[in-house]
């Protein structure tokens, strides 16, 4: 499916935008290996990149973009807020279910309305959709402030830093650093 635009973005959108004024804004960039940079350099660049920071999420997430479903092709603000829609008990049992994140292949920018393949920046209006952003997982937040990084053996992002964890060789189990230095289980 290539880029369309949603009628109505604005209406779509409104209940998504969040008053997050007072919420901290970082200043660099960070894709799934915490590589990639936005040169400060070019000001309209940079700001059109960063245009409508931490103003657009859910309860979950803030985030600027929202996630076509594919297991029923319903638009929501973020997995969790589908599943908790889907599995509501308003729903019939035998239509309830998950959205299978590694299947998502569509997103829709909050900004312009732009729908299309899973990336960080909008295809038409080059807003950022997630300071943090993972391919595998198809994740977007723009709060770094969680310190979200891709774990490759649990196969999901995780938050809290990847300095401050460690995988136990015996349980292989994700621990704290400090469950290492108290009694190492490696």
């Amino acid at each position: 499916m290539g880029a369309v635009q949603l009628e109505s973005v604005a209406a779509q959108h409104a209940h998504a935008k969040l008053n997050v004024d007072s919420l901290p804004q970082g200043p660099s960039l960070f894709d799934g290996n915490d590589t990639a940079r936005i040169d400060g350099s070019k000001s309209d660049e940079y700001e059109r990149f960063e245009k409508g920071l931490m103003q657009y999420g859910c309860a979950h997430y803030r985030r600027r973009c929202r996630i076509r479903a594919p297991c029923c092709n319903e638009i929501f603000d973020c997995r969790h807020c589908h599943n908790e829609s889907k599995n509501s008990i308003k729903i019939d049992t035998a239509r309830r279910h998950e959205l299978p994140r590694h299947e998502l292949q569509q997103v829709i920018c909050s900004l312009c309305g732009t729908e299309q393949e899973v990336r960080q920046t909008c295809i038409s209006c080059g807003v950022c959709m997630g300071k943090y952003f993972c391919e595998v997982c198809k994740l977007f937040d723009d709060d770094v402030s969680k310190e979200q990084y891709h774990c490759h053996v649990c196969g999901i992002c995780r938050i809290g830093g990847r300095e401050n964890f460690f995988h136990c060789s015996k349980c292989g189990m994700l621990l704290f650093q400090s469950v290492e230095e108290q009694s190492c289980m490696r």
